[in-house]
């Protein structure tokens, strides 16, 4: 059964503070991650090959504590997503130092 996505409040107040390049590739991890979990394949660790317009990105989803998990294109922008049951839930975005200190509050 595949995972299903959902969006936070706390996520899109996350993204109002990113600039527009920033947002921008926040949008192509969340459809990145939309294809990931429609196309069946296995969540490994290993990345995962998304075409978006004319572009291959490579997608790296894994999971950093108990029900955190991060997903990044390139090594730029972060999203994080909260596991429950089948269900993944978009809690934050930004960059690296940006997801370290928000774990630290979590």
């Amino acid at each position: 059964m595949p995972f299903l996505l959902f969006y936070l409040p706390s996520y899109e107040r996350c993204l109002k503070k990113l600039g527009y390049k920033e947002r921008h590739i926040a949008g192509i991890v969340v459809l990145a991650l939309l294809s990931y979990f429609q196309s069946g394949v296995q969540i490994s660790g290993d990345p995962y090959v998304f075409e978006h317009g004319r572009r291959n990105y490579r997608l790296v989803f894994k999971k950093l504590r108990e029900s955190i998990w991060e997903a990044y294109i390139e090594g730029q922008v972060r999203v994080l997503t909260r596991l429950e049951k089948n269900c993944h839930y978009l809690v934050f975005a930004g960059n690296h130092d940006q997801v370290r200190q928000f774990l630290k509050k979590d």
